[in-house]
Formats: structure tokens, sequence, C-alpha cells
């Protein structure tokens, strides 16, 4: 059994983010990468070129999680390791809208993971015409980046506007006339009801029974976090926003944290929980909890050791004055020392 003192599973950016600072943080811990995902990405690049190859100290396996017994993982090649601290950054899957013929090739499910959306433009710009179903954020920039390098697109949306939760209306219907103008085909108040092809996509049908020729069909119909390993792990989370946490990224379990998409967020002004993450906080997130896993409020325990400390020595100083028998009203005015 492979023993590590720190663990992350995950095979993203937020979970490469993690590993670079409780590397820096912690400089005599063990690290242990858990991926799914077998094919090389920024993790092997990055952590190769800072380490020179991969040790007992820093360490990459390919393989996914069954269930874990107390601390110790059961994974599923037959393996087991042991931990001290569990990290899940295991991200967000994207959403499959019950479509008929959805499986044929050339239909791609988009996710929010930047690696995926970077390869997916490659295969889209070898493709003669494109459709995009979901009108957000992500599928309008999208179709910019596509008709701009001089393809046929057509975007259909759902809602009666695009990007109907980023901006009001007045901005949507900006961004409608900017793609027009493009050459850009834009549907609104639609929903795709199957998709045409026998092998692969040949076009697409719309509950109006209107056919949309294709040859390569981009679905924008958002995520959902992964928390199929918290189930597993049999720590607390919600299907639909994720892995419940703490302040301190901690779940259920106080030593498995979850960062990234797959954690749940509080919204300060709806006082519930959000799916909204933006990508800049979501990296600052794992940078924070990487520096802190062994140390609840600041970096490499400084607070931690501080008010242990400080509580220490105040509780001597009232054995010895219990020795020399002080009135109280002397003990309550001798201040601490300053530490």
């Amino acid at each position: 059994m492979e023993k590590y003192q720190i663990v992350i599973a995950g095979n993203g950016e937020p979970a490469l983010a993690c590993t670079l600072s409780a590397r820096n943080t912690y400089t005599d811990k063990s690290i242990a990468i858990i991926k799914t995902d077998k094919q090389n990405s920024i993790i092997e690049e990055i952590l190769a070129s800072i380490s020179g190859r991969f040790s007992n100290m820093l360490n990459v396996f390919y393989d996914g999680i069954e269930s874990r017994d107390q601390n110790v993982l059961h994974l599923s090649g037959g393996s087991k390791i042991e931990y001290e601290k569990l990290v899940l950054a295991t991200g967000s899957r994207a959403i499959e809208p019950p479509i008929d013929g959805i499986q044929q090739d050339g239909v791609i499910l988009i996710n929010k993971d930047p690696e995926q959306i970077r390869k997916i433009k490659t295969e889209a710009l070898e493709a003669e015409s494109v459709v995009i179903y979901g009108g957000g954020y992500i599928g309008v920039e999208l179709c910019d980046e596509l008709l701009r390098a001089g393809k046929q697109v057509t975007i259909i949306e759902k809602s009666k506007r695009l990007m109907p939760s980023s901006f009001d209306a007045d901005i949507s219907n900006k961004v409608k006339e900017v793609i027009e103008n493009l050459g850009g085909k834009v549907v609104l108040d639609a929903k795709i009801k199957s998709v045409l092809g026998i092998d692969a996509v040949t076009g697409v049908k719309l509950s109006s029974d209107e056919i949309i020729d294709c040859d390569f069909l981009m679905i924008c119909c958002g995520s959902r976090p992964n928390v199929e390993m918290a189930e597993k792990l049999g720590i607390i989370f919600d299907r639909d926003r994720g892995i419940l946490v703490d302040e301190y990224f901690r779940t259920s379990d106080r030593n498995i944290y979850a960062v990234g998409d797959c954690a749940a967020k509080y919204d300060f002004f709806a006082s519930d929980l959000s799916s909204v993450l933006a990508y800049n906080s979501k990296m600052e997130e794992a940078k924070l909890l990487g520096a802190n896993l062994y140390s609840i409020i600041f970096n490499r325990g400084k607070m931690i050791n501080y008010l242990s400390e400080k509580r220490s020595l105040k509780d001597r100083i009232k054995t010895e004055l219990k020795k020399l028998e002080i009135t109280s009203a002397t003990k309550n005015f001798i201040p601490l020392p300053r530490l």
C-alpha cells in the first residue's frame, strides 16, 4: 500500500494549482495526484518541468477512486493509497440535454474546462457548417471566434434572447446584431428535438420541425459539479450544486477538502448555495487551500501557533497567580506579554 501525506484527485488546472501551492508550502510532505485522464496534460508538463521527474515525494497515479476505508483509498485498479489530507478537485461535467441521437459522431458536449474548449475549437475549424446549441457566454464566444475564422455558424438558444442570465436585454440584442453582421444565424426561443444522421451528424431538427444542416454540433447547455466521488467516499453533497464545504473548504470529513467547480459555493447576496464560480476565483481558492491544508487560518500555521502559544502563556500566568495568592483585582489587571 502506498502512503502519501497529501492526495489530490483531479484532472484540471485547480488540481495543479493546489498541488503547486501545497508543494511550495509543505516541502517536507509527500504528494500524490490521482487522475482519470491518462493523456498527457498541463499537469504533467508543469510538474515535470519543476521536479525533473516524479519521485516518492511527488507522483501521479492514473486511476479512479472506488471507495475508502477510513483514510485509505481503494483505486479502480486494485491498489490502495493512504492519506493524511485528501483534496477533491474533480471539476464539473457538461449537462446532456434529452435529445434523440445525441451520441452521434460530431456531437460535442462543452464543459467549462479551458483545455477542452481549446481542443474543441481546433476540431470545429475543420468542419464546414457548425451548430452551437446554447446561447450563454461560452456559446456566444465560440460562435464569434468561428465566424471570424470564416465558418458557417448557427447558434440556437431556448430563451428569447442570448446570454439571458449574464446581461440585460439591450446587451443581448447588441450581441445578436454583432453575430448576424458577421454572417451568423441566430435562432431564439427554440430547442433541438433530435440529431440527424446515421453514423455522424448531418443536421438537427428543432421542436418546430425546422431542420438545420450541419456537420458539427456543439452543445453548451451548462454544467453540473462532479459529485460522484463524494458519493463513493460517503461525504455530504448536493447533486446540483456540489460538495458541501465550510469556509476552509473542509467537507463533512475534516480531512477531506473540495475546491473548484465540484464544491458548492455560498452566495452572500442570495443567502443560499450557488453554482456560479469564475475561473480566477476557483484558481485562487485552489492556491489558498494548498497552502492551508495543515494550518487552517494562515499560511504555515502562523496564526494557529500564535493563538495556541498565547493561550498556553495565559494559562501559565494564571497558575502562577494562584500560587502567589494574588487578589482577583490584581489578576485581571496584569497584561499578557506581547508575542
